[in-house]
């Protein structure tokens, strides 16, 4: 009887079985090898076989922990040349400095360079690849904005390629996969506009998009096998079975999407994990002096040590005026004589965010917007005044808007006193913030199909059948003018008007005819 009771068990779960899949992550942005980590270990805990392959490129994050469960790391020394390129990016000009996507393409160049650059050391030693090799992946998980996976994953012989994205979406992967993306509807990556755009910020928008789409481009790589033969970056990800974004339906814009992309937005929270943290005595103590806490903190990427200096004393003198509530400020040096030694101002160079959020002592967030800290907000149920400062932070400032649980502020407006005094004020004391928020981290704990069970499912789909062409639309191939129908409109209206026409024609034929007869009978 036991026997059988195991047997029916075994069928009632089916059988077990473990893939092998390469999660690409250069480590160049602690927001991107998050994301990407976070996918690494959520396959390893479903049981499957991991590994992490980071080449260096910013020593700052060669000895951060990004993972968990996965195990098997791949690290791969940067040359002296690709480290430079590392260091050569200065985007604390965006403090001060507008962010349009004229004045962001030479950060994505910048970006571009480096992804170039590790593609040449790959090229000039094979040796890791070569190893990699011999363990026969299933599946490459990588950002698609790193091209250098596209050789990488020729040279292995990958079935399955998984672009993945660590922002909300980009309008080239839609576009490769014949899925809609109009700028009229659809925010661009780094627009600051929402979805309901006046004729000015569709015309902004729309310029934007077709800039980009001009000017930022994949540079040339050939395969690492044969160096004839050019990757086509397109073919290779119209063919990709899946592709994971990390946008969530219940906090993004709602959107037109094929069965190929993959909303998994909300992977890199776990809020029972968070719940969890516990708090050193340092902070346990901060939050226990007063009855309402702010947790301040601007990225990873952006510090607040190289904004303007006219921005930290007017937050300065905003923490002044509110006396009873404690400050906690992420801040990366040690010189903070411009803070005249308030009492409720606390710096520090790294914060517990995770664990700050999940407290319920954390009144309020200020934040860049970065998606990754809005993401922990909002499931974390906290009100947030956000100051975005350049990229995608705009368009997540304006996404989580909608929910009507934060404040949004120019980062120009940290130079106005009033203004900032105004919406900490607003964050603090107006209870629709908390509820709104609240309420936003309801739905998403509450939804229905967890990021993580999206994930898992269709990168076990990926593995195990490869290329989906039967995903493919017949509309991505479509012309311009087939495609939004322009030929039977024309066809239409040419019948339209020549039928108006000809009536015209014989409604002035027949009246000609009837005054004919009324004159000939007079």
């Amino acid at each position: 009887m036991n026997n059988m009771h195991v047997l029916f068990f075994l069928l009632l779960v089916g059988p077990t079985f473990s893939l092998n899949y390469l999660v690409f992550c250069p480590l160049y942005a602690h927001s991107h090898h998050k994301f990407l980590a976070k996918i690494a270990d959520t396959l390893s805990d479903a049981g499957h076989n991991v590994t992490f392959f980071a080449p260096i490129i910013l020593r700052k994050y060669e000895n951060v922990k990004y993972l968990d469960s996965t195990k098997d790391i791949v690290y791969l020394q940067p040359s002296k040349k690709l480290e430079s390129l590392g260091y050569s990016a200065d985007y604390s000009k965006f403090w001060s400095e507008d962010a349009t996507a004229i004045q962001f393409v030479p950060a994505i160049k910048a970006f571009t360079r480096m992804f170039q650059q590790l593609y040449e050391d790959l090229k000039e030693d094979l040796s890791v690849l070569n190893e990699l090799k011999t363990r026969n992946f299933d599946a490459l998980v990588f950002e698609f904005l790193c091209p250098t996976a596209f050789p990488i994953a020729e040279y292995l012989g990958v079935k399955a390629l998984l672009p993945s994205l660590s922002m909300t979406h980009h309008p080239l992967m839609s576009r490769l996969i014949g899925e809609p993306s109009s700028p009229a509807i659809l925010p661009s990556m780094i627009s600051s506009f929402g979805d309901d755009m006046s004729f000015s910020e569709r015309l902004q928008n729309t310029i934007g998009d077709i800039f980009f789409t001009l000017f930022v481009h994949y540079p040339p790589m050939t395969s690492f096998g044969d160096h004839s033969k050019l990757i086509d970056f397109e073919d290779m990800t119209v063919r990709s079975p899946f592709m994971f974004m990390n946008a969530n339906p219940y906090l993004d814009y709602p959107r037109p999407l094929l069965t190929k992309s993959v909303l998994i937005g909300g992977i890199s929270v776990n809020a029972t994990h968070m719940k969890q943290e516990k708090l050193s005595d340092k902070y346990n103590e901060i939050l226990k002096k007063k009855e309402k806490n702010v947790l301040i903190s601007f990225g990873s990427m952006i510090f607040s040590k190289d904004m303007p200096l006219a921005y930290k004393e007017t937050i300065v003198k905003v923490i002044e005026s509110f006396p009873d509530v404690n400050f906690i400020w992420k801040y990366e040096e040690e010189d903070v004589s411009f803070a005249k030694n308030l009492s409720n101002l606390h710096f520090s160079k790294w914060v517990p965010q995770t664990a700050l959020l999940a407290d319920s002592r954390l009144s309020a967030f200020i934040t860049h917007a970065g998606l990754g800290s809005v993401t922990e907000l909002s499931y974390m149920g906290k009100p947030a005044v956000l100051v975005p400062i350049f990229a995608d932070q705009l368009r997540n400032s304006k996404t989580l808007a909608r929910h009507n649980g934060s404040i949004t502020l120019s980062k120009y407006d940290l130079s106005d006193f009033d203004k900032l005094k105004n919406a900490v004020y607003s964050i603090l004391t107006e209870k629709r913030f908390k509820d709104s928020a609240e309420l936003l981290a309801q739905q998403l704990s509450d939804q229905p199909i967890s990021p993580q069970t999206l994930l898992v499912k269709h990168a076990e789909f990926a593995a195990k059948y490869g290329e989906l062409p039967n995903l493919d639309p017949c509309s991505r191939q479509m012309s311009f003018i087939s495609f939004y129908m322009i030929d039977i409109i024309v066809f239409i209206s040419a019948i339209v008007i020549v039928t108006l026409g000809v009536l015209l024609i014989v409604v002035r034929w027949t009246s000609r005819f009837f005054v004919h007869l009324k004159y000939k009978s007079e």
